[in-house]
């Protein structure tokens, strides 16, 4: 029964430590990306934190989806779950971009009819908690992480399906990961900057 339940605390850890989408939001760092243009409704942002690369398999950390422009702000909203507070929100594209020293922009391939459906999945998961499971992925639930809910967003709104993987794979086990929708066939690059 030992040898069981030590089994078992290795491969939790390991579950762990190859988590493939949290956002750690250690650090502190400021950084500065000229602002994306030709941006719409359902485009995908992505973010690379050199800190989470401990955690996170792939080049990019973290995910999320633009929803719609705030006018008297002058800048895009993005729907993205985060791990503090544990919670999915809203926040202004400027200021995810300041997280991150290499920003992306993704745009699916899709019609703009899926886009809002996404967007509208999206926003009704607002103030559901940050979903620590990693390592496996839903539509429906009632807890996301970052690349979980962009994922699920374009599920739930009839695809398409935006993971590399959609099955199992070592590296990413049963989940989504950032670097999984960045390399998915039906999203492609539309702005990218790095520091």
């Amino acid at each position: 029964m030992k040898r069981v339940l030590g089994i078992l605390a290795v491969l939790t850890v390991f579950a762990i430590l190859m988590t493939p989408a949290g956002a750690f939001s250690l650090g502190g760092n400021s950084y500065s990306h000229p602002y994306p243009t030709g941006i719409q409704p359902g485009d995908i942002v992505v973010g690379h934190n050199p800190i989470s690369d401990l955690f996170i398999p792939g080049y990019w950390t973290h995910t999320g989806m633009i929803v719609y422009y705030d006018s008297n702000a002058k800048d895009w909203v993005v729907v993205e779950a985060w791990d503090n507070p544990s919670e999915v929100r809203l926040v202004y594209l400027s200021d995810f971009l300041k997280r991150y020293d290499a920003v992306a922009v993704l745009r699916v391939k899709t019609t703009d009819a899926v886009r809002e459906r996404a967007i509208s999945f999206a926003l009704q998961q607002l103030g559901k908690p940050y979903d620590w499971e990693w390592w496996t992925k839903h539509v429906y639930g009632d807890k996301y992480y970052c690349s979980e809910l962009v994922w699920a967003s374009y599920m739930a709104a009839g695809g398409p399906d935006i993971d590399a993987h959609p099955g199992f794979s070592w590296k990413y086990l049963w989940g989504v990961a950032p670097q999984e929708i960045y390399d998915d066939d039906d999203t492609y690059v539309i702005y990218y900057d790095s520091t």
